[in-house]
C-alpha cells in the first residue's frame, strides 16, 4: 500500500469514524466479494475503541481472512478512493 495514502486514511480515521465506503467509481468496480469485504472493513472500523489508528492494519488483516481474498486487494481499494 502506498505509505502516503495509507497515512492520509489513518488521518481521516483520527479526525471522524465512516458511515461505510464511498460508492463512488472504485467501489462500483468492486466484485461483490470484495464490496462486502470492504463494508466489513468499514464496521469493524465503526465498532473498533478509540485510538483506532493502531488497528487498522489488523482489521483489514481480519476481514481479508473472513471473506478469502487479499490484503493487498483492500489496500489498494484503499488507495484508490483516497487518491480519487
Amino acid at each position: 500500500m502506498n505509505n502516503l495514502s495509507f497515512q492520509k486514511f489513518k488521518k481521516e480515521l483520527t479526525e471522524r469514524r465512516y458511515g461505510g465506503p464511498v460508492k463512488g467509481k472504485a467501489y462500483n468496480k468492486l466484485s461483490p466479494k470484495m464490496k462486502v469485504a470492504v463494508n466489513d472493513v468499514y464496521s469493524m472500523i465503526n465498532k473498533a475503541s478509540d485510538p483506532i489508528v493502531g488497528k487498522i492494519e489488523g482489521i483489514i488483516k481480519t476481514a481479508a481472512k473472513k471473506h478469502g481474498i487479499s490484503v493487498s486487494s483492500i489496500e489498494r481499494y484503499i488507495d484508490n478512493e483516497i487518491i480519487k
